[in-house]
């Protein structure tokens, strides 16, 4: 099929990630919002019934808007269902479906529909990506049975950078040749100056006319809480007025463990784009000490936000990065320490990163990803 010949595409979403989307869920969420835009192709999205009733009416337009085709079990049952026993197929609820597009990592068997599914990284067979708790071995297991099956049969995945597809390919050769690489976007939101919802916000958190390094990301074992919370105590001992503020979702350990700490640690918990905006304006840098990372949208979004970004140098975040971050050794305590001291002493220097991580920034827009991924599916179709 042409590349502009127009697709019926049936999109398989799991809608509960979605709602307070963050990490993989805004991908999916973007991607889906980027390919209707596009207005190219037919797309009817395939849902959990119960998921449906519950999340569309949180999330508004334009997900309100659009076709659905949906199933009775819940997600996990359903998603058994079809690796088990390939049944029933995505033509049970669209017969004249081309494509059949996972928007993350999950099966939906097809009888004559292309399939494509989108892998965001391989940490989970990685050998220090995660920590080993109680839910990791059961968790690798599930990965490890649906990757087996999408291995067997799936005809393209994507995935969201070249460090990503390289991973995948190491743990599952005969995917290599299907991998596509898309890199992710930024949210139009970041693109836009802070308004009025996000500094009130600002305003609330105490954070007005206060000196602060976002800690972009939240707190856990994968986004290398355990350096963070070593290295601040020290830097804020060099920078006594300085905060360090902290978004997002945090293993409850970490919380205490930051409590612990004391004031100056600011948890802000889950925050809306328009928040997050504010506080990536607001922030004298960001901070983004992953340890493990498929791509990092943070490193993007703080760009684009004029803000500039420390980050580990660690697995896709310097293929993301560029030149336009500071990177670090991400198990070292005295490098992230010092690189944060270096940018807050030195006008120059940050402004210089400002600079170039405006100018990358630019680059990656979610638009640009839809049409990237629309190209290959069409070329798959």
């Amino acid at each position: 099929m042409a590349s502009h010949a127009a697709m019926k595409l049936l999109a398989y979403v799991h809608l509960r990630r979605i709602h307070n989307a963050t990490g993989a869920g805004r991908v999916v969420r973007n991607i889906v919002e980027q390919l209707e835009l596009l207005g190219q192709d037919e797309i009817r999205i395939l849902v959990d019934r119960t998921d449906r009733r519950e999340v569309i009416p949180k999330v508004g337009k334009p997900w309100s808007d659009y076709r659905y085709l949906d199933f009775a079990l819940d997600t996990s049952w359903q998603q058994a269902l079809w690796i088990a026993t390939g049944r029933p197929r995505a033509e049970h609820w669209w017969p004249e479906a081309e494509l059949v597009y996972c928007t993350s990592e999950s099966y939906v068997p097809t009888r004559r529909a292309k399939s494509v599914v989108t892998l965001h990284d391989a940490s989970y067979f990685e050998p220090s990506a995660l920590p080993r708790d109680a839910g990791f071995a059961r968790q690798k297991a599930k990965w490890q049975v649906l990757y087996g099956k999408l291995e067997r049969k799936v005809d393209m995945f994507h995935t969201v950078s070249q460090f990503s597809a390289e991973r995948i390919a190491h743990f599952y050769p005969a995917m290599q040749d299907r991998l596509r690489v898309v890199h992710n976007g930024a949210t139009e939101r970041f693109f836009q100056p802070p308004n009025t919802v996000g500094e009130a916000e600002l305003e609330r958190l105490g954070l007005r006319d206060r000196p602060f390094v976002l800690l972009s990301g939240g707190l856990s074992y994968r986004k290398n809480a355990d350096v963070a919370l070593a290295a601040w105590p020290r830097l804020r001992a060099m920078h006594p007025d300085l905060l360090l503020v902290v978004p997002g979702q945090c293993t409850p350990d970490y919380v205490e463990r930051a409590k612990a700490i004391g004031a100056s640690i600011v948890m802000a918990g889950f925050v809306s784009d328009d928040t997050l905006c504010s506080l990536y304006h607001a922030a004298r840098l960001v901070w983004f000490p992953s340890l493990y990372e498929g791509f990092g949208i943070p490193v993007i979004e703080a760009m684009i936000c004029g803000t500039a970004v420390v980050a580990s140098n660690s697995s896709s975040i310097p293929e993301v990065a560029g030149d336009a971050a500071l990177l670090v050794d991400p198990s070292s305590p005295d490098q992230h320490v010092a690189a944060l001291d270096s940018l807050l002493t030195d006008d120059s220097a940050r402004a210089g990163l400002v600079a170039r991580g405006l100018e990358r920034g630019r680059r990656f827009t979610w638009k640009a990803a839809a049409t990237t991924l629309r190209g290959y599916l069409a070329e798959l179709a």
